[in-house]
Protein backbone atom coordinates (compact mmCIF):
# COMPACT_ATOMS: atom_id res chain seq x y z
CA UNK A 1 0.00 0.00 0.00
CA UNK A 2 1.25 3.51 -0.93
CA UNK A 3 1.80 5.21 2.23
CA UNK A 4 0.13 8.82 2.47
CA UNK A 5 2.88 11.93 1.34
CA UNK A 6 2.77 14.76 3.77
CA UNK A 7 4.06 18.25 3.22
CA UNK A 8 5.21 20.14 6.06
CA UNK A 9 5.68 24.20 6.10
CA UNK A 10 9.01 25.22 7.02
CA UNK A 11 10.97 28.56 8.29
CA UNK A 12 12.55 31.34 6.46
CA UNK A 13 15.37 32.37 8.10
CA UNK A 14 17.74 35.17 7.32
CA UNK A 15 21.32 35.02 9.13
CA UNK A 16 23.35 38.19 9.82
CA UNK A 17 26.94 38.11 8.31
CA UNK A 18 29.25 38.77 5.47
CA UNK A 19 26.47 37.91 3.14
CA UNK A 20 22.90 38.09 3.20
CA UNK A 21 22.40 34.39 3.52
CA UNK A 22 18.69 33.21 3.54
CA UNK A 23 17.74 29.67 4.04
CA UNK A 24 14.64 27.16 4.57
CA UNK A 25 14.36 25.26 7.83
CA UNK A 26 12.00 22.94 9.84
CA UNK A 27 12.84 21.03 12.90
CA UNK A 28 13.70 17.37 12.04
CA UNK A 29 11.06 16.34 14.81
CA UNK A 30 8.24 16.53 12.41
CA UNK A 31 9.67 14.05 9.84
CA UNK A 32 10.46 11.78 12.42
CA UNK A 33 6.71 11.74 13.68
CA UNK A 34 5.20 11.13 10.55
CA UNK A 35 7.64 8.43 9.65
CA UNK A 36 6.71 6.87 13.09
CA UNK A 37 3.00 7.34 12.23
CA UNK A 38 3.28 5.54 8.48
CA UNK A 39 3.71 8.70 6.59
CA UNK A 40 6.09 9.73 4.20
CA UNK A 41 7.45 13.48 4.75
CA UNK A 42 8.07 16.51 2.51
CA UNK A 43 9.32 19.97 3.53
CA UNK A 44 7.74 22.66 1.18
CA UNK A 45 10.06 25.82 1.04
CA UNK A 46 8.96 29.12 1.66
CA UNK A 47 7.72 30.85 -1.59
CA UNK A 48 4.50 32.84 -2.39
CA UNK A 49 4.69 31.69 -6.13
CA UNK A 50 1.05 30.51 -6.82
CA UNK A 51 1.64 28.04 -9.92
CA UNK A 52 4.82 26.72 -8.23
CA UNK A 53 2.64 25.83 -4.60
CA UNK A 54 -0.32 24.38 -6.84
CA UNK A 55 1.69 21.69 -8.42
CA UNK A 56 3.74 21.28 -4.77
CA UNK A 57 -0.15 20.37 -2.95
CA UNK A 58 -1.29 18.20 -6.05
CA UNK A 59 1.15 15.83 -4.71
CA UNK A 60 0.11 15.70 -1.08
CA UNK A 61 -2.62 13.39 1.00
CA UNK A 62 -2.13 15.92 4.11
CA UNK A 63 -1.05 19.18 5.51
CA UNK A 64 1.24 19.95 8.47
CA UNK A 65 1.48 23.77 9.31
CA UNK A 66 4.66 23.74 11.98
CA UNK A 67 5.65 26.12 14.19
CA UNK A 68 7.72 28.99 14.36
CA UNK A 69 7.65 32.68 14.39
CA UNK A 70 4.70 34.62 15.57
CA UNK A 71 2.17 36.09 12.77
CA UNK A 72 1.86 39.73 11.35
CA UNK A 73 -1.04 40.87 13.19
CA UNK A 74 -2.20 43.36 10.16
CA UNK A 75 -3.10 39.87 8.83
CA UNK A 76 -5.95 39.74 12.10
CA UNK A 77 -6.47 43.87 11.78
CA UNK A 78 -4.36 44.56 14.45
CA UNK A 79 -1.17 47.21 14.82
CA UNK A 80 1.67 45.58 16.32
CA UNK A 81 1.67 45.69 19.89
CA UNK A 82 4.72 45.52 22.72
CA UNK A 83 6.40 42.07 22.95
CA UNK A 84 5.08 40.98 19.78
CA UNK A 85 8.00 38.81 18.55
CA UNK A 86 9.87 37.93 16.03
CA UNK A 87 8.07 37.60 12.20
CA UNK A 88 8.59 36.43 9.02
CA UNK A 89 6.75 38.35 6.26
CA UNK A 90 7.87 36.00 3.31
CA UNK A 91 6.92 32.49 5.27
CA UNK A 92 3.08 34.48 6.14
CA UNK A 93 2.57 35.27 2.80
CA UNK A 94 3.67 31.98 0.79
CA UNK A 95 1.82 29.77 4.26
CA UNK A 96 -1.37 31.84 3.99
CA UNK A 97 -1.36 30.76 0.07
CA UNK A 98 -0.18 26.90 0.69
CA UNK A 99 -3.44 27.36 3.54
CA UNK A 100 -5.69 28.54 1.29
CA UNK A 101 -5.10 26.38 -1.95
CA UNK A 102 -5.07 22.77 -0.04
CA UNK A 103 -7.59 23.99 2.18
CA UNK A 104 -10.01 23.87 -1.29
CA UNK A 105 -8.90 19.96 -1.58
CA UNK A 106 -10.73 19.14 1.66
CA UNK A 107 -7.55 16.80 2.97
CA UNK A 108 -6.48 16.40 6.35
CA UNK A 109 -4.59 19.44 7.92
CA UNK A 110 -3.00 19.53 11.00
CA UNK A 111 -1.81 23.31 12.83
CA UNK A 112 0.88 22.54 15.69
CA UNK A 113 1.60 25.85 17.73
CA UNK A 114 1.88 28.43 15.10
CA UNK A 115 0.12 26.57 12.96
CA UNK A 116 -2.73 25.90 14.82
CA UNK A 117 -3.00 29.90 15.07
CA UNK A 118 -2.21 30.34 11.60
CA UNK A 119 -5.50 28.38 11.07
CA UNK A 120 -7.33 30.85 13.23
CA UNK A 121 -6.41 33.66 11.94
CA UNK A 122 -7.27 32.47 8.00
CA UNK A 123 -10.42 31.68 9.47
CA UNK A 124 -10.82 35.28 10.51
CA UNK A 125 -10.21 34.84 14.02
CA UNK A 126 -7.70 37.21 16.37
CA UNK A 127 -4.20 36.27 18.59
CA UNK A 128 -3.35 37.64 21.88
CA UNK A 129 -0.35 39.21 20.67
CA UNK A 130 1.16 38.45 24.21
CA UNK A 131 0.02 36.43 27.16
CA UNK A 132 -0.08 39.66 28.64
CA UNK A 133 -2.57 40.86 27.66
CA UNK A 134 -4.97 37.88 28.39
CA UNK A 135 -6.28 39.88 30.82
CA UNK A 136 -5.69 37.54 34.25
CA UNK A 137 -2.61 35.35 35.31
CA UNK A 138 -1.79 32.62 33.40
CA UNK A 139 0.60 29.79 33.84
CA UNK A 140 4.13 29.14 32.45
CA UNK A 141 3.27 28.74 28.32
CA UNK A 142 6.73 29.03 27.07
CA UNK A 143 8.98 26.05 29.01
CA UNK A 144 12.87 26.36 29.67
CA UNK A 145 12.98 22.80 29.95
CA UNK A 146 13.33 19.58 27.90
CA UNK A 147 11.39 19.53 24.97
CA UNK A 148 9.52 16.49 25.52
CA UNK A 149 8.39 17.65 29.17
CA UNK A 150 4.91 17.64 30.15
CA UNK A 151 4.23 21.27 32.39
CA UNK A 152 0.85 21.33 32.66
CA UNK A 153 -2.54 19.57 31.91
CA UNK A 154 -5.07 20.13 29.04
CA UNK A 155 -8.74 19.34 29.34
CA UNK A 156 -10.30 18.33 27.08
CA UNK A 157 -14.10 19.72 26.64
CA UNK A 158 -15.60 18.01 23.85
CA UNK A 159 -16.37 14.75 22.90
CA UNK A 160 -16.19 14.90 19.55
CA UNK A 161 -13.00 14.83 18.21
CA UNK A 162 -10.04 12.52 18.02
CA UNK A 163 -7.96 13.77 21.02
CA UNK A 164 -10.60 12.76 23.03
CA UNK A 165 -11.21 9.73 21.31
CA UNK A 166 -7.91 9.37 22.32
CA UNK A 167 -6.82 10.44 25.82
CA UNK A 168 -10.81 11.09 26.77
CA UNK A 169 -10.90 14.54 29.22
CA UNK A 170 -7.10 14.98 29.53
CA UNK A 171 -3.69 15.33 28.56
CA UNK A 172 0.04 16.45 29.89
CA UNK A 173 1.27 18.31 27.46
CA UNK A 174 4.51 20.47 26.53
CA UNK A 175 4.40 24.22 25.82
CA UNK A 176 6.53 26.62 23.78
CA UNK A 177 4.32 29.52 23.34
CA UNK A 178 3.64 32.92 24.24
CA UNK A 179 0.85 33.65 22.13
CA UNK A 180 -2.91 32.36 22.26
CA UNK A 181 -6.27 32.43 19.80
CA UNK A 182 -8.47 35.02 21.37
CA UNK A 183 -11.02 35.94 18.81
CA UNK A 184 -12.10 32.17 17.41
CA UNK A 185 -12.17 31.73 13.79
CA UNK A 186 -15.36 31.23 11.50
CA UNK A 187 -16.59 27.55 11.52
CA UNK A 188 -14.15 26.63 14.03
CA UNK A 189 -14.34 24.91 17.76
CA UNK A 190 -12.57 25.12 20.53
CA UNK A 191 -12.05 21.43 21.83
CA UNK A 192 -9.23 21.90 24.79
CA UNK A 193 -8.18 24.48 27.50
CA UNK A 194 -5.82 24.73 30.17
CA UNK A 195 -6.44 25.72 33.53
CA UNK A 196 -6.34 29.52 32.69
CA UNK A 197 -8.47 29.48 29.94
CA UNK A 198 -6.25 29.09 27.42
CA UNK A 199 -6.99 27.74 24.19
CA UNK A 200 -5.07 24.78 23.34
CA UNK A 201 -6.93 23.39 20.19
CA UNK A 202 -9.17 23.47 17.95
CA UNK A 203 -11.36 21.49 14.91
CA UNK A 204 -13.23 22.48 12.35
CA UNK A 205 -15.88 19.83 12.16
CA UNK A 206 -17.17 20.38 8.71
CA UNK A 207 -14.23 19.82 7.59
CA UNK A 208 -12.84 16.25 6.89
CA UNK A 209 -9.86 16.38 9.58
CA UNK A 210 -8.70 19.95 10.82
CA UNK A 211 -7.22 20.40 13.76
CA UNK A 212 -5.18 23.21 15.57
CA UNK A 213 -2.98 22.06 18.69
CA UNK A 214 -1.03 25.02 20.26
CA UNK A 215 1.45 22.22 22.11
CA UNK A 216 4.48 20.20 20.09
CA UNK A 217 3.43 16.65 19.97
CA UNK A 218 6.23 16.04 17.28
CA UNK A 219 8.53 16.67 19.91
CA UNK A 220 7.32 14.76 22.41
CA UNK A 221 6.71 12.01 19.55
CA UNK A 222 10.25 11.97 18.54
CA UNK A 223 11.37 11.84 21.74
CA UNK A 224 9.52 8.00 22.51
CA UNK A 225 6.08 9.67 23.74
CA UNK A 226 3.53 7.03 22.41
CA UNK A 227 0.50 8.78 23.29
CA UNK A 228 1.37 12.07 21.32
CA UNK A 229 2.12 9.77 18.71
CA UNK A 230 -1.03 8.38 18.66
CA UNK A 231 -2.13 11.89 17.39
CA UNK A 232 0.03 11.53 14.31
CA UNK A 233 -1.26 7.78 13.41
CA UNK A 234 -4.94 9.67 13.56
CA UNK A 235 -3.64 11.95 10.98
CA UNK A 236 -1.84 9.45 8.52
CA UNK A 237 -5.03 6.99 8.39
CA UNK A 238 -7.57 10.24 7.98
CA UNK A 239 -4.86 10.97 5.16
CA UNK A 240 -5.29 6.97 3.54
CA UNK A 241 -8.59 7.51 3.14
Amino acid sequence: MTKPIIGITSAYEIEDGLRNYHRTTVSIDYSKSIIAAGGVPIVLPVTSDLETIKNQLSLLDGLILAGGTDINPLYYNQDFKESIGVISPERDEGELIVLKEFFKTGKPILGICRGHQLLNVFRGGTLYQDLKYFGKPVLKHRQDFYPELAIHNVKIIDSDNILSQLFGNSILTNSFHHQSIDKLGDGLTTIAITEDGIVEAIQMKSHKFLYGIQWHPEMMTARGNEGMKKIFIEFIKHCNK
